[in-house]
């Protein structure tokens, strides 16, 4: 396959997993149809299958091409924080910051994702547990710095600050308010922050 081939079949690819966001995002997963997905990405329904075993494959697939590309970002950008609250500050902007980029990707992953049972408790559970554990590691760096509490369980911790965020997201995505998500990070910042010192 030559070069000119790949790129095709990326553009292809990248093509139905945008379509997907903007369908699953308008119509809901459940009312989507793999050929209103195709009609979307000009391309015949057998192209989506080709690529994708079902809808829920490309939800999987929207799933963890973000997460990667999140948690990639992430990485990279913490390691560059000393002080662990700036650090854990830091976290909570680019999650935020990273949903409220994109309304139908936002949409996609605070309401439809949701409805699927197989992919909560299936799919998402590897690399959402990979994402708490970063969480996690920062609570365990402010506790052995002495900037957090001592007897403070991190993985409880971590959840929690997760599930602040999710719902922040969630209620931006329901409001279709115009603010900036990422505003929310120094709010939920302070939250945190009184209970873990």
């Amino acid at each position: 396959m030559d070069t000119a081939e790949c790129v095709d079949l990326n553009n292809k690819r990248e093509r139905i997993l945008n379509a997907a966001i903007k369908a699953f995002s308008s119509q809901g997963f459940y009312r989507t149809r793999i050929t209103d997905i195709a009609r979307a990405a000009k391309v015949a329904d057998g192209t989506v299958y080709l690529y994708f075993e079902s809808k829920e494959q490309l939800l999987a697939a929207i799933f963890n091409e973000s997460m990667k590309s999140f948690m990639d970002m992430g990485r990279k950008e913490v390691l560059e924080v000393e002080d662990v609250e700036e650090r854990l500050l830091l976290l909570l902007k680019l999650h935020l910051e990273n949903i409220g980029k994109d309304r139908e990707l936002a949409t996609v992953f605070q309401v439809e994702m949701r409805h699927s049972a197989h992919f909560m408790k299936e799919t998402s559970r590897a690399e959402l547990r990979e994402y708490l554990m970063g969480i996690q590691q920062v609570i365990e760096q402010g506790k052995d710095s002495g900037k957090f509490r001592a007897d403070l369980d991190s993985w409880f911790v971590a959840k929690s600050i997760f599930a602040l965020l999710d719902e922040a997201a969630t209620n931006w995505v329901l409001s279709e308010t115009d603010d900036a998500l990422e505003d929310e990070a120094t709010r939920i910042m302070d939250f945190i922050l009184r209970g873990m010192k």
